[in-house]
């Protein structure tokens, strides 16, 4: 046990105390500041309310769209000017945009956004749903309608959901909650891949090196291979959650320092019920993607009988990861799809879709627990796997990887 320790905290030691480790860790923190800072960042660069000049030569259009104006921009400041006054004031940066609005004879209004910059589609759309409600009180007042008859004209049909489950529960989210969530599951999903790629990569760096460089040989005369392979990969997964422990208490003391709720409540995005139940799946999901990868990496580096074929051994899992981190990466507006409800059951990929999943009422604990458990399951599997490699092929120096697996399977 004092061996397994040593190892333990000598591998420890080295990946915590390299500057890859220390400058990765350094610009997540900083991420994860500026996140927290966003709104004072925007404030920060942000030259105050915009100047929007409005040309017409219909006051009473101008009357109905400085009534409006809200639903273009709240803060922005509305003058009316004339179209050459508009160009020449735009020019000048005194003006950021005008809208120039004409009436043909027979009532038909028409918009035209000029500015500096390209116009936006959503300057558009707004612009576009301001002229037409305005468009309807003309018509409306052409023909002779009450403002009773024109409310019943303008009313929508009412459209909502209701999402009932096996177990008659009922649940549904706002936009501001699923954009909250839509943020975690984004954040967590990427930063599980570039984790989990990064320490699989190292781990399997690391063993593939002691291995080729005859290192090895040395270091079995006085630890046992499986003790060694053991201490080697509980190394490498304590440096990992050193990290996303760092990130975590950083994010945690972020949150009460800065506001965020305020922050959030200024994005229009809030937190809700299922944020627990996301947070929690996402820190279970992460853990068993570092252990999985970690050890399947662990696997193909100690089969690996050069250096130079590290990158191709890792092949395959690079592929499953990238495979598990673009299904959920794509599923983020409709996790619901048949591909996401079955990746969400494999190992290996279960880890990235399961979080996307999380994020909806939809999903069943039952689903969660099962992905949980089979997932566990195949680490098991993994680590059984990656002990017998390394004892069977760590003196051994097989050419390709077929040999390599042949020579384990001959092992009894």
């Amino acid at each position: 046990m004092d061996k397994f320790w040593s190892t333990f905290k000598l591998t420890y030691k080295n990946k915590v105390t390299t500057k890859s480790f220390q400058i990765f860790t350094i610009i997540v923190i900083v991420l994860i500041l500026a996140a927290a800072n966003i709104n004072k960042i925007i404030d920060l660069f942000d030259h105050g309310s915009d100047k929007v000049g409005i040309v017409t030569d219909n006051k009473q259009i101008y009357k109905l769209i400085d009534q409006q104006s809200k639903q273009l921009d709240d803060d922005a400041q509305y003058v009316k000017v004339t179209e050459q006054t508009a160009k020449s004031e735009i020019k000048k940066d005194k003006l950021d945009k005008a809208y120039v609005i004409t009436i043909s004879d027979n009532q038909k209004i028409k918009g035209k956004i000029m500015s500096k910059d390209s116009v936006s589609t959503d300057d558009k759309q707004q612009l576009s749903a301001v002229l037409s409600t305005i468009q309807t009180q003309l018509t409306a007042a052409n023909l002779n309608l009450s403002a009773n008859e024109l409310k019943q004209l303008q009313a929508q049909s009412k459209v909502t959901s209701e999402v009932v489950d096996n177990t008659n529960a009922q649940s549904d989210l706002t936009e501001a909650q699923k954009g909250f969530n839509m943020i975690i599951v984004y954040a967590g999903v990427m930063l599980m891949f570039f984790i989990v790629i990064n320490y699989a990569g190292q781990v399997a760096m690391e063993i593939a090196t002691e291995k080729t460089s005859r290192v090895i040989e040395m270091i079995i005369t006085s630890v046992s291979p499986v003790t060694h392979i053991l201490a080697k990969i509980f190394g490498v997964i304590a440096v990992a959650l050193t990290q996303i422990a760092i990130f975590f208490i950083v994010g945690l003391i972020s949150f009460f320092v800065f506001d965020i709720r305020k922050m959030l409540k200024g994005f229009k995005i809030e937190p809700n019920d299922l944020t627990a139940q996301l947070i929690t799946v996402g820190i279970i999901s992460l853990l068993l993607g570092i252990l999985s990868y970690i050890i399947l990496a662990a696997i193909l580096g100690s089969i690996t009988a050069r250096i130079e074929d590290i990158n191709q051994a890792l092949m395959p899992m690079t592929l499953l990861s990238m495979i598990g981190f673009y299904i959920a990466l794509f599923s983020v507006m409709n996790p619901d799809t048949l591909l996401v409800k079955i990746a969400s059951f494999i190992p290996l990929i279960s880890p990235f879709v399961m979080f996307v999943r999380a994020a909806t009422p939809e999903v069943a604990l039952w689903e969660i627990i099962v992905s949980v458990i089979l997932s566990i399951v195949t680490i098991i599997i993994l680590l059984w796997i990656a002990v017998r490699s390394y004892k069977d092929t760590i003196l051994s120096f097989d050419k390709g990887f077929i040999q390599a697996f042949k020579r384990i399977a001959n092992k009894r």
